[in-house]
């Protein structure tokens, strides 16, 4: 009887630790396929951009780019610019005019932001206006 159950408790620790190693490969390969789509996930973000010289409208794209980039960077990518120490001052040759006080400015989801382009991180489903406005 003592043998029977020696048997069995080996063949049961052998059956638990084999089935361990299985596991612990399938756990790996889902965190591989985890942190795959995630990375796929990071190139399908969009937001949309629009440009306005006061009411009228310039153009309007909607531009896929990489989960916590850069404003600036995105705009690089996407359309010509030219900057003047990180400020914007001309898009796709729609330039700022010094002389009558017209400066880009821009909004996200219909908020004034007071920072940079450089500095801000967009978001997926971001609505971004830039317009030349007169101050």
């Amino acid at each position: 009887m003592k043998k029977k159950i020696l048997v069995f408790t080996l063949l049961a620790s052998l059956l638990a630790f084999s089935g361990c190693t299985t596991k612990e490969a399938d756990s790996t390969d889902k965190s591989t396929t985890k942190e795959e789509v995630s990375s796929s996930k990071k190139a399908e973000v969009t937001s949309t951009i629009t440009l306005l010289d006061g009411d009228k409208e310039l153009s309007k794209k909607e531009i896929a780019f990489k989960d916590g980039e850069k404003l600036f960077d995105v705009l690089e990518k996407n359309y010509e610019i030219e900057d003047d120490d990180g400020m914007i001052s001309s898009i796709d040759g729609h330039a700022q005019d010094e002389k009558n006080k017209k400066y880009w400015v821009f909004t996200i989801n219909d908020e004034q932001v007071n920072s940079g382009a450089k500095d801000v991180v967009l978001k997926d489903g971001d609505r971004v206006v830039f317009k030349l406005e007169q101050f």
